[in-house]
Formats: structure tokens, C-alpha cells, sequence
């Protein structure tokens, strides 16, 4: 490509697309926001609730017959994703099962013998943008 001369309209074009660039930067290192929640569920106690988005969300667990342990999540908003932590492994656990309800959804998570929760493991919902951290 020739070298050209640097007309008065092409600097004007330049400093307009910096200005136009700073600004979107400047805007955005204000406006950010980290909203991620996180939720703090011990299991102990029976369950607990707490709103994510303005919707309550119910997490309960219940023991099954066969000694397994089944997670009910009552809420409207789908959760994403169920991880078992330990360290820093992360362990998916799939939903089993949805039962729709008059108001909510209670999206059932099956806590079986592969996935086995130990005293310092966590189970980490995630809802939205919100993080709940089970103790059991």
C-alpha cells in the first residue's frame, strides 16, 4: 500500500474513532458490576431459601429408601449446573428428574453412591448468575 498524505478529513476520522473508543472504555470500567451472589445453604438445618432475582429458590435434600440422598430444588429459575467440589475438582451432577409445581419447578438431583460427599466437600448451585454453597 503507498504512503499517503495525511488529510485534515482523515485525522478528524481518526480522533473521532479514539474518542468514540475511549469513551465506550471509560463507560464500561464505571458501569461494571459484579453481581454474582454467593449463598451460603447448610443442609443441618433441614434446607434453607433465599431470593435470587427477586424469586425465592428452596433448596431441601431427602433421604431416599435406598440411603441415597435426593437434592430438591423448588425454584423458577432453571438452575444451570450441580457441582460436587473437592479441591479443585468438580464434579457435574445432572438433574434426574423436573416436577412442575403450581408456581415453580423442583428440578431433583440424585446424590448417589459414585458421588459421594465427604466432611470439606461442597456442592455449588448455580442459579442465574448466583452461587449456592451446600454444607451438609
Amino acid at each position: 500500500m503507498a504512503a499517503e498524505k495525511l488529510t485534515t478529513g482523515r485525522l478528524i476520522q481518526i480522533l473521532v474513532v479514539m474518542a468514540a473508543l475511549i469513551a465506550a472504555f471509560i463507560w464500561r470500567t464505571f458501569d461494571y458490576s459484579d453481581s454474582t451472589n454467593v449463598f451460603q445453604c447448610e443442609m443441618s438445618s433441614g434446607g434453607c431459601q433465599f431470593t435470587v432475582n427477586g424469586t425465592q429458590v428452596e433448596v431441601l435434600a431427602k433421604k431416599q429408601s435406598d440411603k441415597s440422598v435426593l437434592l430438591v430444588v423448588n425454584s423458577a429459575i432453571n438452575p444451570s449446573s450441580l457441582y460436587v467440589n473437592r479441591g479443585s475438582v468438580k464434579t457435574k451432577i445432572d438433574v434426574r428428574n423436573i416436577e412442575v409445581t403450581e408456581n415453580n419447578r423442583a428440578y431433583l438431583y440424585a446424590l448417589s453412591d459414585n458421588v459421594k460427599y465427604r466432611a470439606g466437600d461442597k456442592l455449588t448451585l448455580i442459579i442465574d448468575r448466583d452461587q449456592i454453597e451446600i454444607n451438609f
